[in-house]
Order: structure tokens, then C-alpha cells, then sequence
């Protein structure tokens, strides 16, 4: 998974001549940003019958059974596992261990299957917010099909997102100190025939040496869809800027219920939060807040307790994935590290309360211990932006909370709440931005001790 340096041509090789001069006039912008990376979707003609099938969404029903017969003739830790006798191409789901993420960073290649040619793989990385940080190998097919989901999820809220060669296609927005940024082109993107490929580009709200320019970038290009996470979506709603997305996705981290209804209330658009992992893809997805529904992908879910026995539905423990979308790294049982409950009504199989992390238990005044999902549950009600809780060894509580700004609020209240709940006192610490949370994705909860 080695870096190597490609021409445009090699980057997007079914891109035609106006997509490369739209592209290059797009890293050309006078406001653009400084470019500090170049990347391009890889994706040729023969990937097409993948993202034709991405399109339709999975038709066959037994693709689990599939699965684990094919992991036990192609991937070598599941080989293994049968000329040992532990497990073989008949065994049932439940009667194979979980997979950790400990498991892929001490020995990934056990998990890859053998008779994938890797001629095409791709790095991603994931940032070990919940375990070690681990170099992922992804196919071009299967990182596009995401974007095809991502025109599906953004359909069935009944926006329409086709492409407009006066606007960005899609700004994946970050907010960092040091990020990639690149223009890209996104040849993917399901599209009737003649209609240029939309222009995407991952742009860090810090990375510009100027702020004006920035936003007329911003404002200029407009992006269609804006792909973010809480942090930078709360900063770009500070900017105040002219902006017209048909959408707003959020991932990677919790989207409390106030942002969300700031920004649709800005934008008057339809507000996505997105739930995956780079080692599955996306996972499950929530479109008004209402759970996180299991999106149309070869992806099951089971929910586990701290023993590794499956709960009943409506029973929270950890999130189980089971997936067969990267065709090098099929997963078959792997522990999420966060928790949730899984419900079925008519909308499919639902997470609920999703929670990054083993929950954080709180001890009340009684000696009680109190989850931190019920935490969240009560400072929701609160419109803080973001907010971390945390309790010392000797019992002290300090909340440290950033209320949206124009709601009226008061984070006193927040407090006083969390007090009550604990029968303890409660600290207030009132930032005035969400750098006073720390750099990367903070955490919500934290106890010493």
C-alpha cells in the first residue's frame, strides 16, 4: 500500500476532456485553498457492474451463509481456524468468534483473502479513537460504491442532487491544523447520459492563509452536498455563509440533536448521520434523528454483551458488523467498540441510542453507577453543541459545554441537571468554540479511576 505518483489520466481514467479542464480550473481558483494532496477514484470501465449492482442495493438473501464458506477456503485466518477444527464453511454466524480490531492490526493479511489479485489497493487509515490506529486496504469499486449509497440516502429524503457544473458536487469539509486537501472528480456518480461528473473537493476550514477567501470560495462554488463531521459542521454554521446544500451529511462522530436542527434550520435541507467505520464502510444511517437504520449493503448486525453472547432486540450492547462490500477485507463479526440497542420496525433493523465507545459509568452520591447513554440522553435536552462530562476519583463532576449559539440557553441549566441526576455538585465550564474541547474527536465522558 505504498505511495506512488500517478498522472490525472491514471487518477481518473474514464474522466473525459471536459473533466479534466473543469478540474483543473477548479484547483486553479484564484480563492482556492492550498492543495496539499492529489487524489483520484482509480475506478476503469469494467468496475461499472459494481456500481450498477451498489445502484440496486443487494438481492441476494443468503449472502452471510455465502460469506462464511468463502472465508473458509480464501481468507487465511478462517483456513486456519478449519484444518484446526474450530469453525468450517457450514458453521453458523454465531458459532464464529468476533473479530477485534487488535486481530487486524497484529496480523491484517490474515484477513485478506488469497485469491483477490492486489494490484488495485488503495489506503485508507483509521485514526484509533477507539483502539490502535490501523492502515486499511480498500478497493476503488467498493470506496466509489459509497458514493453511490450516498446519492441513494440523500434521494430517499427527496432531494434532488444532480449535477450543476456551476456548483461543487460535494464538499467534504474538515476542521484541523494540518488536513489533506484535493480536488477530485467523482465519475461515480450515477448520472443520465451526457450530464457532466460532479467535482468534489476536501477542504479544511483552517487551511486557508486568508479567511476572505475562504468564504468566497465557499460561497462561490457553493457546494451541493456538505459531508462533515460535528465540529467543523458547528464551525461552518458560524461562518454565516450564503450556502445552498441540498444536503448535509455528518459522520465520524456523534451529531447532537441541536446541531442538527441548526443546521437544517439554516439550510432548510435534509440532515444525514452517517454511522460506519473505515474497516466496514457505512453501516447504518439516520435521517431524522429517529435511529440509525441499517443502510442497503451486505451489512448484518448483532448485538453482544461484554460476554460475547448476542442479546435480545431492544437490549443495548456492543455493535457487531458483519460485511461483505471491500473484496479485500471481508469482516465477519467484528467488534465495533460501540454500543447501541437493534430494533426492527418497518423502516428495516435499527440502531438505537448509538454510542461511540464502551459506555462511561458515573457514580451517584448513592454509590450507584449510571451509564453515560443516559447522559446523553439529558444533556440533549439542553441544546449544547458539544460538551464533555467528566468525573474524578474523589466523585467531583466538571461539565465542560458549548451552547449553540442563539437558542438562549443557559448551560447552568445542563448542569444542574447532570447535578440532580448524580445527586453530586456539578462544575460548569462555558467555551466560546469548540477548540476548547482539544484537537481531534473529543471525547464525551471520561472517568478517573
Amino acid at each position: 500500500m505504498g505511495a506512488a505518483t500517478l498522472t490525472d489520466a491514471e487518477r481518473w481514467p474514464t474522466l473525459d476532456d471536459d473533466g479534466h479542464a473543469r478540474l483543473a480550473a477548479l484547483r486553479g481558483h484564484a480563492d482556492a485553498p492550498p492543495w496539499v494532496h492529489a487524489t483520484g477514484d482509480r475506478l476503469t470501465a469494467a468496475d461499472e457492474p459494481v456500481l450498477a449492482a451498489a445502484e440496486r442495493g443487494p438481492t441476494d438473501t443468503d449472502w452471510v451463509e455465502a460469506l462464511i464458506a468463502r472465508a473458509h477456503a480464501d481468507v487465511p485466518a478462517y483456513r486456519r481456524a478449519q484444518r484446526e477444527g474450530r469453525s468450517g464453511p457450514g458453521s453458523a454466524l454465531s458459532e464464529l468468534p468476533p473479530v477485534t480490531r487488535r486481530h487486524l492490526v497484529d496480523d491484517l493479511a490474515s484477513y485478506v483473502p488469497v485469491d483477490v489479485p492486489l494490484d488495485r489497493v488503495l489506503e485508507g487509515s483509521s485514526s484509533g479513537s477507539t483502539g490502535a490506529a490501523l492502515r486499511v486496504p480498500l478497493h476503488p469499486a467498493s470506496v466509489a460504491a459509497d458514493l453511490v449509497l450516498l446519492q441513494r440516502l440523500v434521494a430517499s429524503t427527496g432531494a434532488v442532487w444532480e449535477p450543476d457544473p456551476r456548483r461543487l458536487g460535494l464538499a467534504n469539509v474538515v476542521d484541523q491544523r494540518v488536513a489533506f486537501t484535493y480536488a477530485s472528480a467523482m465519475t461515480a456518480f450515477r448520472r443520465a447520459a451526457g450530464l457532466p461528473a460532479p467535482l468534489m473537493a476536501r477542504l479544511n476550514l483552517s487551511g486557508w492563509p486568508d479567511p476572505a477567501s475562504r468564504d468566497r470560495f465557499l460561497t462561490g462554488l457553493d457546494p451541493q452536498v456538505l459531508s462533515t463531521s460535528t465540529l467543523p459542521l458547528m464551525r461552518l454554521l458560524g461562518l454565516d455563509l450564503d450556502l445552498h446544500p441540498v444536503a448535509v451529511v455528518s459522520g465520524a462522530t456523534d451529531l447532537p440533536a441541536s446541531v442538527r436542527a441548526a443546521a437544517a434550520a439554516r439550510w432548510g435541507c435534509p440532515v444525514i448521520d452517517l454511522y460506519g467505520l473505515r474497516e466496514t464502510g457505512p453501516v447504518a444511517a439516520s435521517l431524522d434523528g429517529g435511529g440509525h437504520v441499517l443502510v442497503p449493503r451486505r451489512v448484518h448486525v448483532e448485538i453482544l454483551d461484554a460476554s460475547g453472547q448476542t442479546v435480545p432486540d431492544g437490549s443495548r450492547g456492543e455493535v457487531v458488523v458483519t460485511v461483505d462490500e471491500n473484496p479485500y477485507l471481508p469482516l465477519l463479526r467484528y467488534r465495533t467498540g460501540d454500543h447501541a440497542a437493534l430494533v426492527r420496525d418497518a423502516r428495516g433493523a435499527v440502531l438505537v441510542g448509538l454510542e461511540g465507545r464502551a459506555p462511561v459509568l458515573f457514580r451517584a452520591a448513592d454509590g450507584t453507577l449510571r451509564p453515560s447513554i443516559d447522559a446523553t440522553q439529558l444533556l440533549q435536552a439542553y441544546g449544547l453543541a458539544a460538551y464533555h462530562l467528566h468525573q474524578g476519583a474523589d466523585g467531583s463532576v466538571h461539565l465542560r459545554a458549548l451552547p449553540l449559539r442563539g437558542l438562549g440557553l443557559d448551560p447552568r441549566a445542563a448542569a444542574d441537571a447532570v447535578a440532580r441526576w448524580l445527586g453530586r455538585p456539578v462544575g460548569l465550564t462555558v467555551l466560546d468554540d469548540v477548540g476548547g474541547l482539544g484537537p481531534g474527536k473529543p471525547r464525551r465522558f471520561s472517568v478517573d479511576g
